[in-house]
């Protein structure tokens, strides 16, 4: 894994067919530029939307070393949301699970303005939920019921919704989106803007309704009874995975960002143990 430094400070690393990282390997390098100083800017650049490979070696069987491994995955995330050094990314062609989870912990999110992109954040593998803090960012950053959607009916939105519902920043013509990230970096460093994320500042409320409005009640209760009504369809089989995304975004979503991360973690635990 390299990541190239530039006279100006920005560390770029690209994401394409040849380089398609499982995210904890991932986290290690990104761990090490939080901690350069010589490092002012991160900068990810992705060419497809599958760019983090799906999680293999899950220790099934060692819930305490697993639910230890989710731990110190939200850590060095978090890390990267918080350490005050900016960090955007370049999608080419959208950004679907893991991929996606990563994506909303940077700060700036530049997509390609071609109608193939696609985002969506349901894991690709059968019984899992999302595990590197998609229960939590997402509907932080589109709201409650749209992430439900995403969450819950593996939902997958066009670029134009993305940019609508503020999961991505900006749009770029094809190939210039690497150029877009890059100039938005280089203005924060030349401001010396504080970077931080909608969540972390003070008076921040999530979009369209918290946990506890009316409106929301309604919508856990209809799909907390949609989601028993699959499990009839299905020889009353329940998806735990999906009760626990609900579970996870329900209790998180009441607390802080760091408190939900822990229980999101819980949840991604008790989903395939």
């Amino acid at each position: 894994m390299i990541l190239s430094l530039d006279a100006q400070g920005i560390a770029t690393m690209n994401f394409d067919q040849t380089f398609r990282p499982q995210i904890d390997d991932l986290l290690l390098v990104l761990d090490e530029a939080i901690n350069d100083d010589d490092v002012k800017g991160l900068l990810l650049v992705a060419s497809d939307s599958n760019f983090i490979a799906d999680e293999k070696n899950i220790d099934e069987d060692n819930v305490a070393k697993l639910f230890a491994r989710m731990l110190e995955r939200h850590r060095v995330l978090r890390r990267l949301e918080t350490c005050g050094k900016p960090v955007a990314i370049a999608l080419s062609g959208g950004a679907v699970g893991v991929s996606l989870e990563l994506a909303m912990v940077t700060h700036y999110r530049v997509a390609s303005d071609v109608v193939a992109a696609q985002f969506g954040i349901s894991p690709n593998s059968p019984g899992r939920m999302p595990g590197s803090g998609g229960t939590q960012r997402l509907p932080r950053l589109i709201g409650i019921q749209n992430a439900f959607s995403m969450l819950l009916d593996n939902k997958k939105i066009s670029v134009a919704e993305a940019l609508a519902q503020q999961l991505v920043h900006a749009l770029a013509p094809a190939g210039s989106e690497s150029n877009e990230a890059r100039l938005w970096l280089l203005s924060k460093l030349v401001q010396a803007s504080v970077v931080q994320q909608s969540w972390d500042v003070k008076g921040y409320k999530v979009p369209g309704g918290a946990v506890s409005s009316p409106a929301i009640q309604q919508l856990l209760m209809i799909t907390n009874a949609m989601l028993r009504a699959r499990s009839h369809a299905h020889n009353h089989v329940l998806d735990k995975a999906s009760v626990n995304t609900l579970s996870s975004v329900y209790e998180g979503l009441m607390t802080d960002i760091d408190t939900g991360l822990k229980t999101e973690a819980r949840y991604f635990v008790n989903a395939i143990t």
